[in-house]
């Protein structure tokens, strides 16, 4: 539980210069452009392309956060809470775990979209590599967690 707490804290610290700093700059014909994920997903939005804008606000901001509060929940709650609600919420976790993966795929294929050589140059920024280490400590997080304490739990209290 405490690796799985550290490694969680650890990732809410990095959540916020990952979608502070720009993730993204583009140079096109002279002028550079940087992106952070929120300005990002307006744009997207803004050019019409809403589903694709709510799918990265969801991968990116959304579920990432949602997976770092579910697991401080369940290292928080695990001794005192009834093991249904945390089994719930600890399948919801490894759920969710699995989307948030999409946004770096989402980056991947953008770069290789634009890559027009002396047109337009794509450079990642500070805040990619804050995101991937949110990603990566929300993985450590959920490896780390312990299940079986959920069920430790229950029974203790029989």
């Amino acid at each position: 539980m405490q690796r799985t707490l550290a490694f969680s804290i650890a990732a809410l610290i990095l959540f916020i210069p990952a979608n502070i700093l720009p993730i993204l700059s583009m140079s096109t014909l002279g002028f550079k452009t940087e992106s952070t994920i929120w300005s990002g997903t307006v744009a997207l939005w803004n050019d019409g392309t809403q589903g694709i804008a709510i799918l990265v606000l969801l991968c990116s901001i959304v579920i990432p956060l949602a997976k770092i509060f579910g697991l401080f929940f369940l290292c928080v709650t695990c001794k005192t809470r009834s093991s249904k609600s945390t089994v719930t919420i600890a399948r919801f976790v490894e759920v969710i775990g699995r989307w948030s993966m999409l946004d770096v795929f989402l980056v991947a294929i953008l770069v290789a979209l634009v890559k027009l050589g002396t047109i337009a140059t794509i450079r990642p920024e500070p805040g990619i590599i804050a995101f991937a280490g949110v990603v990566v400590l929300t993985m450590f997080a959920s490896a780390n967690f312990d299940a079986r304490l959920l069920w430790n739990t229950q029974d203790a209290k029989k």
